[in-house]
């Protein structure tokens, strides 16, 4: 999106920390997201891996530590929410990706934020785990040569999904928050 000032940031493990034999290469290259990244940005796209229909902890945590922003005058009001998460893959069973996506956006409503999540478009009835919230991806183990990989190789719908809905999140924020100039 013309305009669109896009950084990846990605959420700190509160237990391993930065340990890099806990990451696959090129995760920590990533600056870590804290409280005044979330609070500078128009828009926020946030993402995390589920488990038993639950959002990592590692989001939860950092979630948590954003508590302050909705009880010191919901600071983040305003600003747009969407957001994306990955299961199991397809095929082996529910992977409680809606749980996952709608504890997102209950994250966004209770902070003032405006919930954004895939546009309507004909891929919503061709891509697997579809859903208006946001992008779930489930991929297939891109890491089958390397042990232990968490890296996941997306599916042609899904990455039109994810720049479907990211493209859908930057039109509303430019609409929300253009200045005119």
């Amino acid at each position: 999106m013309e305009g669109a000032d896009v950084t990846v940031y990605r959420v700190k493990d509160p237990v391993v920390g930065d340990d890099r034999s806990q990451f696959d290469d090129g995760v920590l290259d990533a600056p870590a997201a804290t409280p005044e990244v979330v609070l500078q940005a128009d828009c926020i796209v946030m993402g995390a891996p589920g488990r038993q229909g639950r959002v990592r902890a590692e989001m939860s945590f950092f979630l948590d530590s954003l508590r302050d922003f909705q009880t010191n005058g919901c600071l983040l009001k305003g600003k747009v929410g969407s957001a994306f998460t990955s299961v199991g893959g397809e095929g082996s069973g529910h992977g409680g990706h809606e749980g996952i996506l709608q504890s997102f956006h209950s994250f966004f409503l209770q902070h003032g934020m405006l919930p954004v999540g895939v546009p309507p478009s004909p891929m919503m009835e061709i891509a697997a785990l579809a859903t208006p919230l946001g992008t779930c991806m489930s991929g297939q183990s891109a890491g089958k040569d390397a042990p232990g990989s968490r890296l996941r190789s997306l599916s042609e719908e899904e990455v039109k999904l994810a720049y479907s809905q990211g493209e859908w999140a930057s039109i509303i924020t430019k609409q929300l928050h253009d200045d005119g100039d």
